[in-house]
């Protein structure tokens, strides 16, 4: 049975990331940390939605092939190639999407435009809105390994006066 996991911000092909995630000692160790971590809990049946910033080269696109499952691409600040490169190692593309009650999206959506849904998303790394109705999905925040949506739903909570309310001019 397939399931459902994000991930967010891989910065393959970032050739500085290991001065941000100074754990690494350079852009390869930290891609194949990435890389073992990822294929320790996907399936090769399961759907992983990479919420931007994954590939910054052509080279590293390579990179992205090797991860297990079925990957769709929301695309990042950082994910600048052709969309049809992004293709090759990724099923779909896209800017933003919803998936069942939630938008998935690179940088986090404002309150005002959530309408009642929640927001999975990267970025930010290790900040982190102090509001259940969004979950960050960058690498830092979840270990380094994706998350699966059950894990996530069961952390996001709509606040009973949903804040969009708040904001509605009535002529």
């Amino acid at each position: 049975m397939s399931r459902v996991f994000f991930a967010s911000d891989l910065h393959f092909g970032h050739k500085r990331i290991h001065k941000f995630r100074t754990q690494f000692s350079g852009e390869l160790e930290h891609r194949e940390y990435v890389i073992d971590k990822w294929n320790s809990v996907i399936g090769k049946n399961d759907k992983v939605f990479v919420l931007g910033d994954a590939a910054f080269t052509m080279e590293s696109m390579a990179a992205i092939k090797k991860l297990a499952g079925n990957k769709v691409l929301i695309r990042g600040n950082h994910d600048k190639l052709n969309t049809s490169v992004y293709l090759w190692a990724f099923q779909e593309v896209y800017g933003l999407i919803r998936y069942k009650d939630c938008w998935l999206s690179h940088a986090p959506i404002h309150p005002l435009e959530l309408r009642g849904l929640f927001n999975i998303h990267g970025h930010v790394h290790n900040e982190t809105i102090p509001d259940k109705r969004y979950f960050n999905a960058c690498l830092e925040n979840i270990d380094y390994t994706p998350v699966e949506f059950s894990v996530i739903k069961d952390q996001l909570v709509m606040p009973e006066d949903d804040l969009d309310d708040q904001f509605i001019v009535k002529g």
